[in-house]
């Protein structure tokens, strides 16, 4: 047989039941938060991912372009120093259209490429081709405004920068990535 309790009981653990689901309410929301910021900073992180790849392409890109006209190698260098004003391309003839000197080619390739640096597939992109001294190597660096995880200054002084020495400072929030290559 069952015990009862009294019916004065039954009023004493009427709220128990209300405060286990206001404290579950609270861990679900706490959890809930954590989540969100994972998924913020997530996206963040992969925004960095994206421009390092775009820099990527666009650095592998130019070496096929260089690969492709090795009589004109040199005329692909560009080395003016991070955004000190727009990039003018040379006046070359359209090369898709007629036909180019390998130098006519390489300030077409150059003009074009650095049309797609400049043109919003980095932001505030910039670049710089330079032939290593006493090799037959070449070095392609980009360099972007960082937008995602690596734009907090603080996180950036602990990270370090991949910026090469300019003749005038680069700003903080400037990401560079360079590429060596033997065209």
């Amino acid at each position: 047989m069952k015990r009862r309790l009294p019916h004065r009981d039954w009023r004493r653990a009427r709220g128990v039941t209300l405060i286990e689901v206001l404290v579950t309410m609270v861990i679900t929301a706490v959890g809930l938060l954590g989540l969100a910021g994972m998924q913020v900073r997530g996206l963040s992180i992969q925004k960095d991912a994206h421009g390092r790849a775009l820099a990527t392409q666009l650095a592998l890109d130019l070496a096929d372009r260089m690969r492709s006209n090795t009589g004109a190698v040199a005329s692909y260098t560009f080395t003016t120093p991070y955004p000190t004003g727009a990039y003018t391309a040379p006046a070359a003839p359209d090369c898709v259209t007629a036909a180019c000197t390998a130098v006519q080619q390489a300030q077409f390739d150059l003009g074009e490429w650095m049309g797609r640096v400049k043109g919003g597939a980095l932001p505030g992109g910039w670049a710089r081709v330079e032939q290593e001294a006493g090799t037959p190597a070449w070095k392609v660096t980009l360099m972007w405004v960082e937008t995602g995880f690596r734009a907090n200054p603080a996180l950036r002084t602990t990270l370090g920068t991949s910026c090469p020495p300019e003749t005038a400072p680069t700003p903080p929030e400037v990401e560079c990535i360079t590429v060596r290559v033997s065209p």
